[in-house]
């Protein structure tokens, strides 16, 4: 990928996406003299500003650096090394999400600093995509001010020299809060669309987006009660079918709150990259031993078989030996015969275990290539915990915790058995912790939580995988191949600013030890 930097992306007006679709993406060009006339101008430009949000990689493949997964290395400059502790400056996949991060808040500035010259147009709705261009930028910011820390907080088009240095993180979260409560006091966002804009910008996104920014920031009294807003609408509700959920059965459900939209035919993905070798897939990311302890058992274990009465959700998230996939069966034993054997070949997994969440076999066997699974953002199962979670560290453990908490649990598909109430704030505090993991992994939320919980350090040491037998044996043991990762306390709960945007903007500097 072409290194760009921020300085040279904030100046140059180029609007990706001329449809009004927002997942149908092509290129085109508008020039400022002759743009900002009618409302369709509008449109297109904040359909370009949605075309930057995450997307599989920030979703899927995030999750693969934490203390749940594992990036197989492809060769230099992918989150294999952010994983593996060995992250530096020029690192290309962290360079990647720099630039596009800040191509959306470019794109935003330009609708923002643009929109009231429209005046051709239904004022209502040039309110509402200006709201939308509002949070989107601040959905950048959150993810910026996450990953780095101080970050340059531009809020308006800049001149191809105007370089800017970095803003104190907390100044940056502050700007976050208050753009989002101007979003929603404004009520310019409706509570949900009509088919035809399903996935753009609701009332309710910019609610829940406001609780996890304060959450990560430990805002928690705000925190709780932007939740507890979402809760309150009566416009979301668990999807009952948690596998389903990250299939195209449950595009578009209640639980979904925000999403990047894709469709065949328009903006697509290898839906098998990160699967399993017998679907035709590249174990890019794989789950390990360490989210597959994290699951509870709903009953009494089994000392020959560690997978039955397992809470269903591994079953939905993860491959693993015995598991029926398409025709076959998922084997990815030392003895195996078939593809998926571990460390076969470059393709195979590494670790033993594939990730099943986000495949839908049946739907995209025949091409995986264009695949359009929306990737979830944020959904309704994850405010109900971010609400659980800042009431147990406001230490107000009173009954809507555990309604919460065991709502998510309770979803039917999963049916893992209430939490009793009791509990202390420590204890309630470990379950919160432990069900995100479960309920949200491969998410794209996983590091954000560890890096703010300060518990990074779990990742480091050697990376275990699968539970399996080997060959004329009845113990179950776990398989590893010697990677062993690392973490530094005084350095990577941030990531490094990109080398690129060091030599060129001479205003900003670098985070700590690197």
């Amino acid at each position: 990928m072409k290194k760009v930097n921020i300085s040279i992306l904030l100046c140059i007006f180029v609007f990706w996406g001329c449809e009004d679709d927002l997942n149908l993406i092509s290129p085109g060009e508008a020039s400022q003299t002759i743009y900002w006339q009618q409302e369709r101008d509008a449109l297109l430009a904040v359909n370009a500003v949605y075309s930057e949000l995450d997307g599989p990689q920030m979703v899927q493949e995030l999750d693969a650096v934490t203390d749940i997964g594992f990036r197989a290395s492809s060769g230099p400059g992918t989150f294999h090394d952010v994983g593996a502790g060995t992250i530096d400056p020029v690192n290309d996949a962290i360079t990647s999400q720099w630039n596009r991060y800040y191509r959306g808040v470019r794109k935003a500035n330009d609708v923002i600093t643009n929109i009231d010259r429209i005046k051709l147009g239904d004022a209502k709705v040039l309110a509402r995509l200006k709201a939308e261009a509002r949070f989107l930028r601040a959905f950048y910011y959150t993810q910026l001010s996450s990953l780095w820390g101080d970050v340059p907080l531009i809020l308006e088009p800049l001149e191809i020299n105007d370089h800017r240095g970095r803003d104190a993180k907390v100044k940056v979260v502050d700007f976050v809060i208050s753009e989002l409560d101007l979003i929603i006091t404004s009520n310019a966002l409706p509570k949900s669309y009509s088919s035809a804009d399903v996935g753009r910008v609701t009332h309710g996104a910019a609610l829940a987006l406001k609780a996890r920014i304060a959450l990560r920031n430990g805002r928690f009294g705000v925190a709780r009660d932007a939740a507890q807003a979402v809760m309150n609408l009566g416009v979301y509700e668990l999807y009952p079918n948690y596998g389903k959920l990250f299939q195209y059965a449950g595009e578009n459900s209640k639980e979904v709150i925000f999403d990047r939209q894709y469709t065949v035919g328009g903006n697509t993905y290898n839906a098998f990259a990160y699967s399993a070798a017998t679907i035709g897939g590249s174990s890019v990311v794989e789950p390990i031993h360490n989210l597959f302890k994290k699951y509870e058992y709903k009953g009494t274990v089994n000392p020959n078989n560690p997978y039955e009465n397992i809470d269903p959700r591994w079953n939905f998230t993860a491959y693993y030996t015995g598991e029926p996939i398409g025709n076959s069966v998922y084997n990815s034993w030392p003895d195996s015969k078939t593809t998926d054997r571990v460390s076969a070949n470059e393709w195979a997994t590494d670790h033993g275990y594939n990730l099943k969440k986000w495949i839908d076999y049946d739907l995209d066997k025949g091409n995986p290539g264009i695949g359009a699974i929306n990737m979830i953002l944020i959904r309704y199962a994850d405010v109900l915990l971010m609400y659980a979670e800042a009431k147990i560290e406001l230490n107000e453990l009173d009954q809507s915790v555990y309604k919460a908490i065991n709502d998510v649990r309770g979803r039917p598909s999963v049916e893992m058995p209430p939490i009793t109430t009791g509990k202390t704030q420590s204890e309630l505090r470990q379950i919160v912790r432990n069900e995100r993991a479960v309920e949200l992994a491969f998410e794209g939320l996983r590091l954000f939580d560890m890096n703010r919980w300060k518990i990074g350090d779990e990742k480091a040491g050697l990376v275990q995988g699968m539970y399996y037998q080997a060959q004329g044996s009845t113990n179950w043991i776990i398989w590893n191949n010697g990677f062993v990762r690392k973490f530094r306390a005084d350095r990577d709960y941030l990531w490094p600013i990109p080398q690129v945007e060091m030599e060129i903007n001479d205003k900003i500097t670098q985070n700590p030890n690197y």
